[in-house]
């Protein structure tokens, strides 16, 4: 999870399929759950686009 937001936020978008595995992974600790929730107030907000 950490991997995933840190590229995000780096490059400012995500993959689509990155994205989807987001929103499916539950078994999530307390900080990956913070780092899951900010990742997608990021892409609702357009700060971090989606890409194919």
């Amino acid at each position: 999870m950490l991997e995933l937001y840190l590229n995000a936020t780096l490059h400012n978008q995500i993959s689509v399929d990155h994205y989807r595995q987001v929103l499916l992974n539950r078994g999530l600790d307390e900080q990956d759950q913070k780092l899951r929730s900010n990742l997608l107030k990021r892409v609702e907000a357009g700060t971090i686009q989606l890409s194919s």
